[in-house]
């Protein structure tokens, strides 16, 4: 008993001197942690433009830390795996078409590299190949998408090619002619495929970034979907064999087998309530990090997002749809952590941030929001 005491009054010692910072500690590894992005938007004063913001959920907080005004209508942004260059798309246009921008990302702060043309029209989606030499620019208005060298420092060269897609589909407000939406490339395979809202096909090429002219611009294949449906955005799930592609005119999600350069359509789910009856815009579509479950939006009269679980086979049943506590939502986003999904509403200028249970894939709003001018898109830093 004599040598337990001593012990004991150690052990006591010990563990009141070490209280303080355990529990620091324990609070520091059990908080939520501050999420950075970039926020592209839609510009109608000088000092709208690229927005760097910080979201605190501790703080209940959306802040913006930095802007970029120098482009105009920098709608669509982009990141770099090292998180230190951006790539945005001036939605513009003109005799030289609209344009494409670099900047560096240092300290907080934009420094823009150079700018160069989009080779068309209405520049609305730019994306990185996974080697990070080019840039694919999608142009809208253009009907035809370019391929642009990413130089040394991480500027932007002249396109070195651009297709130019024809014909047109059913619709004739919206589908007179192509209307290139989105350049998304295959996870897997070095292939790129392009939607085509306005020719009602997703155009399946390969790209080879070792050349100097990357893509073999005879596809590989060429999808057609339901007459009228609108093919906008797209994701691939992390196996790369179903991609899920928003069809913007008829608001619904596409599912779609892929295999060795193959699409093939699976089945189609509406985005929209029973007896719904109004105006409809599906515009965005994401996808879990953990693969379990895809969100999808929906503007016009509806403005709600809607989330669906994905089966084992890659089907989709749906399991909620909320609305999206503004008007147009053009996009939103996961945090890299799944916690929480912010929405971009470009028509009421709102940044509105929900929490999400992670097991059920259910979406909550919160109150805390961020009014920003004609909010578009969110491209989280990790």
């Amino acid at each position: 008993m004599k040598t337990l005491f001593p012990s004991l009054a150690f052990g006591i010692v010990a563990l009141a001197c070490s209280s303080p910072n355990t529990t620091d500690q324990t609070q520091e590894t059990m908080s939520t942690p501050a999420y950075s992005f970039i926020l592209g938007s839609y510009t109608n004063e000088p000092e709208h433009g690229i927005y760097l913001v910080q979201f605190d959920p501790e703080g209940n907080t959306l802040e913006v830390k930095a802007t970029a005004s120098e482009p105009e209508n920098p709608s669509f942004v982009i990141v770099n795996a090292a998180q230190n260059r951006i790539y945005a798309v001036e939605e513009t246009g003109g005799e030289n078409g609209g344009k494409v921008s670099a900047f560096k990302l240092e300290r907080d702060a934009f420094e823009k590299i150079n700018t160069v043309s989009a080779g068309g029209n209405g520049p609305c989606y730019v994306t990185l190949d996974p080697s990070e030499r080019f840039v694919v620019v999608a142009n809208y208005s253009g009907g035809n998408f370019s391929v642009i060298p990413v130089t040394s420092d991480g500027g932007l060269s002249e396109a070195v090619q651009t297709i130019n897609h024809s014909g047109s589909s059913v619709n004739p407000r919206r589908q007179d002619k192509p209307y290139v939406h989105s350049a998304v490339f295959h996870p897997n395979d070095n292939r790129l495929l392009i939607a085509d809202l306005g020719t009602d096909e997703v155009v399946v090429y390969d790209f080879d970034a070792t050349q100097e002219n990357p893509l073999t611009e005879s596809p590989v294949s060429r999808l057609r979907v339901e007459p009228g449906a609108g093919p906008r955005h797209m994701v691939f799930n992390k196996a790369g064999n179903r991609l899920y592609l928003i069809h913007e005119i008829t608001a619904a999600v596409g599912v779609y087998a892929y295999e060795d350069g193959v699409l093939s359509h699976l089945e189609t789910q509406s985005l929209l309530r029973n007896g719904f009856e109004g105006n409809v815009g599906a515009a965005e579509v994401r996808i879990s990090e953990d693969g379990k479950f895809l969100y999808a939006s929906n503007r016009g009269d509806a403005n709600e997002l809607v989330a669906f679980e994905i089966t084992a086979e890659g089907n989709l049943t749906h399991i909620q749809t909320i609305p999206s506590g503004g008007m147009a939502p053009r996009n939103f986003n996961l945090t890299p952590d799944g916690k929480f999904l912010l929405a971009g509403n470009q028509g009421s200028n709102t940044l509105l941030v929900f929490s999400r249970d992670q097991d059920t894939g259910m979406i909550a709003p919160t109150d805390i929001s961020l009014t920003i001018n004609k909010p578009v898109y969110i491209n989280f830093l990790k």
